[in-house]
């Protein structure tokens, strides 16, 4: 009988130890966007993106939430005499610098766009 008594008490912790565990996420918890990755084969798709959609993206954050804006052009790309499999550069500050950010990776990709061939 008592070790029927002690068997149902040690399951019980059990059962109740594994229960207190699981947490279920808040859907009232505020997000933070860190990082946007942009991957395209084609420099056009670079700059006709519509850039006001980042303020959109990363209207949750806070203004020192450090962001990364991530850009890659995969494929073949002639820039001068040369032949380059893959370009990728990072824009990177604080939410409350997007402005900059955006302005910062626009002149990347015009600087590109008039270097290819």
């Amino acid at each position: 009988m008592k070790f029927k008594f002690v068997l149902i008490i040690a399951l019980l912790f059990s059962f109740t130890g594994i229960n207190a565990q699981e947490q279920k996420p808040d859907p009232k918890q505020p997000y933070s966007v860190t990082e946007l990755k942009f991957e395209t084969k084609k420099l056009r798709e670079l700059t006709d993106f519509d850039w006001n959609s980042l303020d959109t993206i990363f209207a949750n954050n806070t203004p020192e939430t450090e962001i990364n804006l991530i850009f890659e052009l995969n494929g073949n790309v002639r820039i001068k005499n040369t032949k380059v499999d893959n370009i990728k550069f990072v824009v990177s500050g604080k939410t409350s610098e997007l402005d900059s950010l955006k302005v910062k990776a626009q002149k990347l990709i015009s600087k590109l766009e008039s270097n290819m061939d």
